[in-house]
């Protein structure tokens, strides 16, 4: 399931960590829903199976702030498993019209929209991505993280370990990955600001080639990596 989310703002200027704020958002949502679903889903060691990916209006960006063209800006959220994203849902929509503080802002919900999914019927399909996708490599032993744009070697490799994670953590087929590919048609590298870390990702439009199965998933759930 695919929501997107729209919010007004108390101002055009909001923090370059914004994505922090977004995130307090998500958990005081979830957990005025329900405590229960808030544990199951932010307890130790627990990934997250959802995806979101903010959408700004004209943003300029600024070393320590953000200025939009108007105060208003949005959010697209993936969810796999429908139930689960229901909970979601249902837990957004108690947030309504329900003002949220952020540094020096505020933000709030004034209405979500279900979005239609396309049925994909070749094996091949363009996307365009919402938000900037970041790969990442975690470093079991040294706890260090590497990420890496499309035009890194390391792109193609961990890209496919993160989707066969995500597999994995829906009981999926790891075989669906059988012959996927990612192929850049008009991307760019960026570089952007993840809490305390500057780090590269990539945005742009992108081709998928591979199973149909698995090009299904991946509009549902998105690609968490």
């Amino acid at each position: 399931m695919r929501l997107k989310l729209f919010f007004k703002l108390e101002n055009n200027i909001i923090d370059v960590q914004y994505r922090k704020g977004i995130i307090s958002w998500i958990k005081h949502a979830i957990q005025e829903y329900d405590d229960n679903l808030f544990n199951q889903i932010y307890s130790a060691n627990q990934k997250k199976t959802f995806t979101f990916a903010p959408i700004l209006s004209k943003p300029i960006f600024d070393k320590e702030k953000i200025q939009m063209q108007d105060n208003q800006f949005s959010i697209m959220f993936s969810a796999y498993n429908y139930l689960y994203a229901l909970h979601l849902y249902n837990s957004f929509l108690k947030q309504k019209f329900q003002r949220f503080s952020l540094n020096k802002n505020s933000m709030t919900l004034t209405s979500i929209v279900m979005i239609p999914e396309k049925t994909i019927e070749t094996n091949s399909i363009k996307i365009k991505m919402s938000s900037p996708i970041i790969v990442r490599n975690h470093d079991r032993n040294t706890l260090k993280d590497m990420y890496y744009a499309y035009d890194r070697e390391e792109f193609n490799k961990y890209i496919r370990i993160n989707i066969e994670e995500q597999l994995k953590e829906e009981k999926l087929d790891s075989s669906l990955l059988e012959g996927f590919e990612i192929k850049p048609l008009e991307a760019k590298k960026i570089i952007i600001p993840v809490y305390e870390k500057m780090i590269e990702c990539s945005i742009g439009i992108f081709k998928l080639t591979g199973n149909i199965k698995l090009l299904e998933y991946l509009q549902k759930a998105g690609i968490r990596c």
